[in-house]
């Protein structure tokens, strides 16, 4: 399998484009309207069909997205830490 520019320049798109990596998608997610692509190929394949513009739309709001999920984990981990009896 051979990878183009672009597939490399957007491969941290991958993932989302499948699911959400941490769990439950946000209400404004914008991959969910992806995900209704049962052909995981052509999901994939979205990385060569969508403009760079929309691309680097969707890698900015998971970007962010990713952000306020893990430190809302590290705020929860450690509440929970404190809250443990040594």
């Amino acid at each position: 399998m051979t990878f183009s520019e672009r597939s490399i320049k957007y491969a941290d798109l991958l993932v989302p484009l499948k699911k959400c990596p941490l769990g439950e998608a946000v209400p404004d997610c914008p991959f969910v309207e992806y995900w209704q692509i049962e052909d995981l190929a052509k999901r994939m394949n979205l990385i060569e069909e969508l403009s760079e513009e929309k691309l680097d739309e969707l890698r900015e709001f998971h970007r962010k997205c990713l952000a306020i999920k893990i430190k809302q984990a590290q705020k929860e981990s450690a509440e929970h830490y404190k809250s443990q009896k040594v």
